[in-house]
Order: structure tokens, then sequence, then C-alpha cells
């Protein structure tokens, strides 16, 4: 296994290479190395890990657009599939989910574990992250509230790309509200007779992410197995 280290189009990159690479890889929107069970064993298996580093860009245009260009670079020079597994966690989900809103056809499966949805639910008012979104989107107070570029706002248009979605999260998540974000994912689904593969974590909160009791579903989601 070898990490490297990049600077691409001046943000840095990390691409971890396995021994047996096998073209497949998973690309980690954020937080790269937090509660990374099931990555690491994928890796051992042959896929590569990748992650951009442009944070406090919360899947902003600018994000998508700095997404596509790294896209384009790294599948060339590390021999990777043309489609990837998009790993979304917490604010990292906005970037998963609005990159496979522009780029479907560069996704093969979108896994979201405790995902920011909605913007308006986090960043908490007054803080320095809700600023940077603030930035990052032209936005204020008031029209956060009417924008449309919340995930949240675009599930019809996200699910009819048919991309498999898996989605973790804690039902007692103190920083991005369950009943606000995750749950009404999976209640449009469930109205709408949508497909979606959900796990509930009953009494967890932000934190623990992903399923460290037993990764085995992410594996098998990941790798198509029943």
């Amino acid at each position: 296994m070898k990490e490297f280290k990049i600077e691409f189009n001046g943000y840095e990159a990390t691409v971890i290479k396995p021994e047996n690479p096998n073209g497949k890889w998973i690309w980690k929107t954020e937080f790269l190395y937090a509660f990374d069970q099931a990555e690491v064993e994928l890796c051992n298996d042959g896929y590569t890990r990748v992650c951009y580093h442009i944070s406090d860009k919360y899947g902003s245009y600018e994000a998508v657009r700095l997404m596509h260009k790294f896209y384009l670079y790294v599948i060339k020079e590390f021999d990777l599939d043309e489609k990837c597994s998009l790993f979304g966690f917490s604010r990292g989900g906005l970037y998963a989910f609005n990159f496979a809103l522009s780029y479907p056809e560069y996704v093969d499966k979108i896994y979201l574990d405790a995902p920011v949805l909605d913007m308006r639910t986090w960043p908490p008012e007054n803080s320095i992250e809700r600023t940077q979104v603030y930035e990052e989107f032209n936005l204020t107070n008031e029209t956060l509230k009417e924008f449309k570029g919340h995930p949240i706002e675009n599930l019809k248009e996200f699910f009819e790309l048919n991309i498999p979605v898996l989605l973790v999260a804690g039902d007692s998540d103190e920083i991005v509200p369950f009943e606000e974000n995750a749950l009404k994912m999976i209640n449009y689904c469930k109205e709408h007779n949508i497909p979606l593969e959900y796990y509930v974590k009953p009494n967890c909160k932000h934190h623990p992410h992903s399923l460290e009791d037993d990764i085995s579903p992410i594996i098998k989601f990941i790798k198509n197995e029943k």
C-alpha cells in the first residue's frame, strides 16, 4: 500500500494505492481517515482510496467544478475506473450529493453517513462554518431560507439518476439533526417507492460514523454482493 500526497489546483489531495489495485476506487469527500474501517478493508481488497481536500466549500458550484477537474486528472494519473463510489460523511454529504447530481456518469454508488442535506439545519447560526457557507454560495441569513440548492430540495432529480444509495445515520444526532436530514431522505424514498438501503442507529449521536460493530453491509453494498 502506498500513499501519495498531491497538490492539484492549489488544494491537497491524497491517494492511497493498494498493493493489488483493481481500478475500482472510493472517493471520500471529507474526513479521509475518520471511521474508515470499511475503506481500509476495501483498500486491502484492491480499491484505491481518494480524497481531494477542498474543505470549507460545502459542495458549492465552485467545489463541484474543482472536483470535476480533479476527477479527470486522478482517473488518468492513477489508472482508475471511470466510475467511483462516493463516500459522503457529515458535511461531505453535500459534496457527494451535488457532484453526483452534476456528473452522474462518473458515479457507481453513493454511501452517505449522517449527511448534511439541508444547510438551514447545519452549520449552526453565528458559526464560522455558517459564515463560510454564506460566502461560498453568496447567501445571507434571509436568502438561505429560500435557497433551492440544498440536497433536500433536489431529491426528485437525484433519485431519478438511479444511482444506488446506502444511508447510515444515528437517530439522536445532535449536530446534523436526523429528522431534518437523513430521515427526510428515507421518508421521501418510502413515499415514492424508491429503493434505498439504510441503517438507522438507535440512540446514536453524530459520532461514531459507519457501522462499527459490523461493516459488512457497507462492504457488500460497494461490492454489489448479497
